[in-house]
């Protein structure tokens, strides 16, 4: 089995999508491969698609059968999920060269994932960079509406009036 693994600092990346390298590894043959992530135009964009889309594209061109991750935004993880890709979890380790294929877990829900921040912070301002169809990814959660009786205590509090 081929296995991807992010790499930042020398060390497993905390956050996949966000690796500057990658360590491709096969399982079979033993055989390693450094892949290193370059920051495209589309990449450098406030939305991030363009990066994502770039690595999954990557993955796929190296035949990566498996990644290995600490953590992960939910977009990413569902794209892995949808491409076939199978995703392991890691414990924290220092040491690359230590980590055995025994000490991963198969992550099969999306429960393991987090958030992910851009998805929800800002409107799209279009689907040039990430290639998305039909509805709107990247729409803007409404969280900043208080309720009534909070908006009127720090009205009063701040002596705001209207």
């Amino acid at each position: 089995m081929k296995y991807a693994l992010p790499i930042q600092n020398q060390r497993l990346s905390n956050h996949f999508s966000k690796a500057p390298q990658f360590l491709l590894f096969d399982s079979q043959t033993g055989k390693q491969q450094w892949l290193d992530i370059e920051a495209t135009e589309e990449a450098r964009s406030e939305h991030h698609c363009g990066k994502k889309k770039t690595l999954l594209a990557l993955l796929k061109q190296h035949q990566v059968d498996a990644v290995v991750v600490r953590n992960i935004g939910q977009s990413m993880l569902a794209s892995l999920f949808l491409s076939g890709v199978k995703v392991f979890s890691s414990p924290a380790i220092h040491d690359i060269g230590n980590l055995s294929t025994t000490q991963l877990t198969p992550v099969t829900d999306m429960n393991y994932a987090r958030p992910s921040a851009h998805k929800s912070a800002k409107p799209c301002a279009g689907h040039s960079a990430c290639g998305h169809q039909d509805a709107c990814c990247h729409k803007p959660v409404d969280n900043t509406k208080l309720k009534p009786r909070t908006l009127e205590k720090l009205q009063r509090v701040l002596k705001i009036h209207r």
